[in-house]
């Protein structure tokens, strides 16, 4: 599910807002199955927007292959309950990069 403009700014302004640590294991490999119960529990609480790869600063070293999933599993999990928020930045032209991954998926 897509949120719109208004609906995201409306979650953002009014409530309680989520920034997990994205989950990765001893080599340095995301791991999904931690990031999807981590993701679970936020999402179990009045929470009203989640932000995601990146909001505890592990933006910076994601590729953008690792971004693409962690913002497709979160989407996933999240499953329209609330709006999903995905990091951009560095460059503009790779902020813009991230941005279209983002929302390409959802």
């Amino acid at each position: 599910m897509s949120f719109t403009r208004a609906a995201v700014k409306q979650a953002i302004s009014d409530g309680l807002l989520s920034f997990p640590v994205t989950d990765f294991d001893a080599e340095g490999r995301f791991d999904a199955e931690s990031y999807s119960r981590r993701l679970e529990w936020f999402i179990s609480h009045e929470i009203s927007a989640v932000f995601v790869a990146g909001g505890t600063g592990e933006f910076f070293n994601l590729s953008q292959d690792e971004f693409r999933e962690i913002v497709r599993l979160a989407v996933k999990v999240v499953d329209g309950k609330l709006p999903v928020i995905a990091s951009a930045g560095l460059s503009v032209a790779t902020g813009s990069a991230f941005a279209r991954i983002a929302e390409e998926e959802g």
